[in-house]
């Protein structure tokens, strides 16, 4: 059993290790839980500028259509817009099917389904610890490898989450874990680097060129 001296398992790196393996079973499943929700809502919100970025490149490519077909700027030559139309034809294309490659939903929707199964897995841990305080060492031990085993067969069972998701998780439980304020600032980068650039690029390139060219 643990010593009432002793430091929290969340208290630096890997201090679960120190404890019983009850106790480092305990960590494995409420991080791995809460790192699984992270990747679940990380892909939510890469699936909804997915579809964001890709509507606004349709956008564009009717825009640029129209265009020459309304005579809107008769500085710009024909074969230049034709040119704009097809570019962004062969571009919509190859991200549209390079995105729904990635299943972004559908990957979300597993690992929500994998962090409710762990959460299933933790409440039955926690009721454990707390109704039966007074068991043996045995029936303990008994019990650890029961809920192992069922943990590694739901790890099996889906995809493993980015690191990012970790980060997320221990960002979000600062009671638990020290992060210090550069640590935050740099993951704050990272979040929106993974989550939301390569969309941005995606919708504010064509509107550079477009002013770019019109001034040149």
């Amino acid at each position: 059993m643990q010593n009432q001296n002793e430091k929290s398992i969340f208290e630096g790196s890997k201090k679960y290790l120190e404890k019983s393996f009850l106790e480092e079973l305990n960590y494995k499943i409420w991080s791995t839980k809460g790192a699984r929700f992270e990747a679940d809502k990380r892909l939510r919100i890469k699936a909804k500028w997915s579809n964001i970025s890709l509507s606004f490149l349709s956008a564009y490519l009717i825009i640029a259509g129209l265009i020459s077909v309304y005579n809107i700027h008769s500085n710009i030559k024909i074969q230049i817009i034709n040119y704009i139309v097809t570019a962004l034809s062969i571009i919509l294309l190859v991200l549209s099917q390079y995105e729904n490659y990635q299943n972004y939903s559908l990957r979300a929707k597993e690992f929500h389904k994998c962090g409710l199964e762990l959460s299933t897995l933790y409440n039955k841990l926690r009721i454990f610890k707390t109704l039966n305080s007074n068991c043996t060492e045995e029936e303990r031990n008994r019990f650890a490898v029961k809920l192992s085993k069922k943990y590694q067969n739901i790890l099996k069972s889906y995809d493993n989450h980015s690191a990012i998701d970790y980060e997320n998780f221990k960002n979000n439980h600062k009671e638990y874990f020290k992060e210090d304020v550069l640590s935050i600032f740099y993951l704050l980068l990272k979040n929106l680097v993974e989550r939301y650039l390569f969309y941005l690029v995606i919708i504010i390139s064509p509107v550079i060129f477009y002013f770019f060219y019109l001034m040149f």
